[in-house]
């Protein structure tokens, strides 16, 4: 969650769809259910969280008591590295369990390398949100704006951090709800860009449709259906509409502000990093995989937009101070 991350945070959430939740090969294998289920029996209480008895909990390191690795969970990954092994030692294919990549926990952190490029991504937004506090005024026109945009920003990528240590059902809606956050809000901030102050009432009415949609899409995931295929569809609508409307905006004004580039560079590039998503492949050293690579690319793209914001506020402040020049002149 991101730069805007206009249709950045879309394809954060399709990376996660794509290698989350659903049963895989590895987890139905009947290996690792006979397993799991021997190991649970053996060290787990009924409810799957503690230990039998308090010596489980003891040997257990406290970083993984922190990170809250249940005795449950234990077990599943014990069983998928053993898995894993007799998969190899046949020569299968390593397979995926529970919708992902075997990945080896660094300190009780599920996925590490997923979990530091996400904190490269919210470094980069921090670092280029000061830049452009230090070199826009306060006064210029949609100056606090993007503030809140760059905040809402911070947010998806705390939480997409926190996703990447422990994958919950708590810590995935948080994910999924600060990155559709995110993609949604720069579509809104789009449309309010190419408004440029024009219209009130289509600025409010604009305001309250997106308010209303991410109520709709929060509540109806949380409490009545999480369906994954739904929260899809409406980021990529959302961040197809969202990248067209940058686009064309762009093309539009090339020539009157030729900074622009730097915002139709920035969506070429999520698209030309979207292909670490469409590829698909074991974990190198078990901690890097595709998905990782591409929150590993998209750390730089802040660079790029924040630097076309910066522009942007300070031609939009010359050109509101040519017209306040331009109104008292015809007084």
């Amino acid at each position: 969650m991101q730069t805007s991350n206009m249709i950045l945070e879309i394809f954060v959430i399709i990376g996660v769809v794509i290698t989350n939740t659903h049963a895989s090969i590895g987890d139905r294998s009947p290996y690792y259910r006979a397993c799991l289920e021997k190991c649970s029996t053996a060290n787990c209480t009924k409810d799957g969280v503690h230990f039998h008895s308090s010596f489980g909990a003891q040997v257990q390191p406290l970083y993984l008591q922190l990170t809250k690795w249940t005795c449950q969970d234990e077990c599943r990954y014990d069983c998928m590295w053993k898995t894993v092994e007799a998969f190899t030692n046949r020569n299968w294919a390593i397979p995926q369990f529970h919708g992902k990549w075997p990945f080896i926990r660094v300190f009780g952190i599920q996925e590490p390398a997923s979990f530091l490029f996400s904190i490269f991504n919210f470094i980069t937004h921090f670092v280029m949100l000061k830049q452009f506090r230090r070199e826009v005024r306060k006064t210029s026109p949609m100056y606090w704006f993007w503030q809140v945009y760059a905040l809402v920003c911070l947010n998806c990528w705390v939480w997409s951090t926190v996703f990447h240590i422990r994958d919950t059902p708590f810590t995935e809606m948080m994910d999924y709800f600060s990155a559709f956050s995110t993609v949604l809000f720069s579509f809104y901030a789009m449309v309010i860009r190419l408004l440029n102050g024009k219209s009130l009432f289509l600025t409010v009415l604009l305001s309250f449709l997106c308010i209303g949609f991410f109520v709709h899409h929060v509540t109806y995931l949380a409490l009545v259906n999480f369906d994954y295929g739904y929260n899809m569809q409406a980021n990529i609508v959302v961040g197809i509409a969202n990248a067209m409307g940058w686009f064309i905006w762009c093309l539009y004004y090339r020539k009157s502000q030729p900074y622009v580039w730097r915002c139709a560079l920035f969506v070429a590039l999520v698209g030309v990093c979207m292909l670490f998503e469409v590829m698909d492949f074991p974990p190198l050293l078990w901690l890097v995989d595709a998905h990782s690579l591409w929150h590993l690319a998209t750390a730089g793209l802040p660079f790029i937009f924040y630097r076309f914001l910066i522009d942007d506020c300070k031609f939009l402040r010359k050109e509101s101070a040519e017209k306040t020049k331009l109104g008292l002149h015809n007084d």
